[in-house]
């Protein structure tokens, strides 16, 4: 007989697209444990939220959304002592759910309650871009003009069409802007860079076979010329090879620290597939922190 738990759940009204899921979920949890539902409708509110939950007694800590959502409440949990060492368990709500892919969390309320009630888990390796974390990537460039050309309300009901219609037109206009990128003493001009904590990029597509989340191993592509054709032939690469180092022109590191300054025009960044508010530069850096998730 399993013991009785008290599991806290956030939920961010705003980016959550299968509620149907939530509610049996909730419903089901409720069969045999207490559970308590914190729905953000803002940045500010969710800031309150993880606050207020710093100072409550409770067994797990489960985040509905997508993996924006889980970005922002990870940096949130990294805050406060009290949450540190929470089980942390996810359900997924969003666009791409890479996160759901690398954890192979199925898109089932039963399965998924048997996950959060079992108490299976893994660490979760965080890089960090300044002073914020990350579990997944940070792009820097193309990706990043993708996801500032989306707004919150036509990706909740656009979903994945929104993406690709997005990115195919930033194909189809690619303007490149040069950044410079610091690697140790060398200086390389790019015009995106990606540094990647997952092994799947835009869902269920594998761009390295060198990390995956539950490692400490940052892997960055710095893609220095940019072209149409290119962008076509790394497309072949993740599609039917699963890595993008195959590719000569861009060069992969390991480094676990990184600097990206801008040129000529701001850098436009995304982490965990969200805007991340940085124009001028950035430092990207492996660390050994982590979270501890709730997986099958």
């Amino acid at each position: 007989m399993t013991n009785k738990l008290k599991f806290c759940i956030v939920v961010n009204i705003n980016t959550s697209r299968n509620k149907k899921l939530l509610n049996e979920v909730i419903n089901l949890l409720k069969n045999n444990h207490d559970v308590e539902v914190f729905e953000s409708k803002s940045k500010d509110v969710a800031k309150e939220i993880f606050k207020d939950l710093s100072s409550k007694i409770f067994d797990r800590l489960v985040l509905a959304g997508g993996d924006g959502s889980v970005n922002f409440a990870i940096n949130e949990i990294l805050q406060y002592s009290s949450l540190l060492n929470k089980e942390i368990g996810y359900i997924p709500m969003g666009t791409a759910n890479i996160l759901q892919i690398e954890t192979q969390i199925q898109k089932n309320a039963i399965a998924i309650v048997k996950t959060l009630i079992a108490g299976n888990t893994k660490r979760i390796s965080l890089a960090k871009i300044n002073d914020q974390f990350f579990f997944l990537m940070a792009g820097i460039g193309f990706d990043g003009k993708i996801i500032t050309s989306i707004d919150t309300v036509t990706k909740k009901y656009l979903g994945k069409v929104i993406f690709t219609l997005k990115s195919f037109h930033q194909f189809l206009f690619l303007n490149n802007e040069k950044m410079e990128v610091l690697i140790d003493d060398e200086r390389i001009e790019a015009d995106w860079v990606l540094s990647t904590n997952s092994k799947y990029y835009a869902g269920p597509y594998k761009i390295t076979k060198e990390t995956n989340i539950f490692q400490s191993g940052l892997v960055t592509y710095i893609f220095k010329d940019l072209t149409r054709l290119k962008l076509l032939y790394y497309l072949y690469l993740i599609l039917f090879k699963d890595d993008l180092s195959m590719a000569k022109n861009i060069v992969t590191t390991h480094a676990k620290n990184i600097k990206i300054n801008k040129l000529n025009s701001d850098l436009v960044i995304q982490i965990d597939g969200e805007l991340f508010d940085s124009k001028e530069g950035v430092e990207i850096t492996q660390t050994s922190q982590f979270i501890n998730l709730l997986v099958p």
